[in-house]
């Protein structure tokens, strides 16, 4: 192995965590952190810290997750005039979109925003748990931060080897290159690649850790970790490993503090569109285990786009009444998507995943920023039950849950529950149905290339006329890893393409 530079490890420390030099700049905090000095004290300094840097929406922050993942899966149509826009800081999503071999093309481009912001939560939360070990006057208060903390670097960790890996194989994840993995930045650790296995161990691990000091739920702020949280995490982390006996255990956890799903026909006025939605806070948003939002710069609706007849082939549940009309008895038709009129109908050739509803909105009801929401949520643990279930032969409670579902989305009096019957009682024909609900409901929430990549589905995009396809397993559904840090640091190894 070629032998680091100390400067440039130095370097690259810098540019995955950089709290040193975010620290002194948080003017706001100059009481608690005087300039020059980064490290608070009390277990009140601690807390503002860490809920402050969780409400920055466009600095970087402990809420923010992932971007852009999705845009290797199934759930994104991009045409000739989409891609006219996407240039310069963003050609890499778009050679990912069209499966290019060579991915960062664009010579001045700095930072990945996936693995810059994910490596600055691992090295922060590392920072936060080696300083609060020295404060002493409120012990339970310093408890409940190191266990915040934790789970904070698990959820990382958990994004980034889902990003820059192959998926979880229990044959091969002992060898399968991972991502680089520590806990305290300072000490100028290696930045080898960790085996799969190795880091999904530690994921567990910590958030194993994390539970006994965790609030049940999060209370007040949606940023702050909660013991449903982190069943929830462990609840997806045992299922892309394929511990369904694990993840089910966790989702049911999870759901016994909170199983709260909207009624949709409550979440607007007059008719179902996206301009008579009722919006809601982030902090009062009962689905929510843990806020999460995509990172900076990224917005659901650059390219979470549908073309109408994929579309109306994943929600197929609505009637045309007339040449003008169109009656969407799945709400999600109309409540998460735009590019749908007043009267229901599809108005032009693809239909866009709408931010409104995601948008975080001030406890007044006014728009605060245009920050997405990819929370943790009830959502998809009702979903992962339901899956659960399924694969382990308890077909009667998958579909319950998939009926629990459809009926708090479709308008009222236009579902009737699915029964065993209906398909046979055939375990692979009811997991099958399970599957495409949980598209379905998790659409959006930037976990459908980790589906694709678990479930070994193949991927079809159409750029300019071209049909391009990805056979299942593909390496090309894993992001390769951006040149400049390899250049840096030689001991991480590329993927291949």
């Amino acid at each position: 192995m070629k032998k680091n530079n100390y400067k440039n490890k130095a370097s690259l420390i810098v540019l995955l965590a950089m709290v040193v030099l975010i620290l002194p700049a948080c003017n706001k905090f100059l009481d608690t952190f005087p300039r020059g000095i980064s490290v608070a004290k009390t277990a009140s300094d601690f807390r503002k810290f860490m809920d402050d840097v969780d409400n920055q929406r466009y600095q970087y922050s402990l809420s923010q997750a992932t971007g852009y993942v999705d845009i290797v899966s199934d759930d994104v149509y991009a045409d000739s005039t989409k891609w006219l826009t996407w240039t310069t800081t963003r050609l890499h999503v778009k050679q990912l979109y069209a499966f290019e071999s060579d991915v960062w093309v664009y010579e001045a481009l700095a930072d990945d925003i996936n693995w810059k912001n994910q490596y600055y939560i691992v090295s922060l939360m590392g920072t936060m748990l080696t300083e609060l070990k020295k404060v002493t006057d409120n012990p339970a208060a310093k408890a409940q931060m190191m266990a915040e903390a934790r789970l904070h670097r698990a959820y990382a960790y958990l994004n980034l080897v889902n990003i820059y890996a192959v998926h979880y194989d229990p044959a091969t994840a002992a060898t399968d290159l991972g991502v680089p993995m520590y806990d305290d930045a300072s000490v100028m650790p290696p930045l080898d690649r960790k085996p799969v296995q190795v880091v999904y161990d530690y994921i567990i691990k910590e958030l194993t850790e994390s539970i006994p000091d965790l609030p049940d739920e999060y209370g007040q702020y949606s940023h702050r970790p909660s013991k449903a949280a982190a069943y929830a995490i462990l609840a997806r982390t045992y299922l892309y490993m394929g511990n369904y006996e694990e993840a089910l255990k966790y989702a049911d956890k999870a759901l016994a503090i909170n199983n709260f799903l909207h009624d949709y026909n409550t979440l607007y006025v007059d008719f179902d569109h996206t301009s008579k939605l009722i919006g809601m806070s982030r902090t009062v948003d009962k689905e929510v285990y843990l806020h999460k939002t995509t990172t900076k710069g990224v917005l659901l609706n650059n390219y979470m786009i549908l073309d109408s007849t994929t579309f109306n082939q994943l929600y197929p549940n609505y009637e045309e009444t007339s040449a003008t009309t169109v009656n969407n008895h799945d709400l999600r038709r109309t409540l998460k998507f735009t590019g749908i009129n007043t009267s229901g109908k599809i108005t032009g050739k693809t239909v866009t995943y709408s931010k409104t509803y995601n948008t975080w909105y001030k406890t007044d009801g006014s728009n605060s920023s245009a920050a997405d929401n990819i929370h943790l949520g009830t959502p998809e643990m009702y979903m992962v039950r339901a899956e659960c279930n399924a694969r382990l032969g308890n077909l009667q409670k998958a579909l319950d849950d998939v009926n629990l579902i459809r009926m708090k989305r479709f308008k009222t009096g236009t579902y009737t529950n699915k029964t065993l019957a209906d398909f046979g009682s055939n375990q692979q024909n009811i997991l099958n149905e399970v599957l495409l609900e949980r598209r379905r409901e998790l659409y959006g929430m930037e976990l459908r290339t980790y589906d694709i990549k678990r479930l070994k589905l193949p991927v079809t995009h159409t750029l300019n006329s071209r049909v391009l396809t990805l056979q299942p397993g593909d390496p090309k559904l894993v992001w390769p890893i951006l040149p400049a840090y390899i250049e840096m640091n030689p001991e991480i190894q590329q993927n291949t393409r």
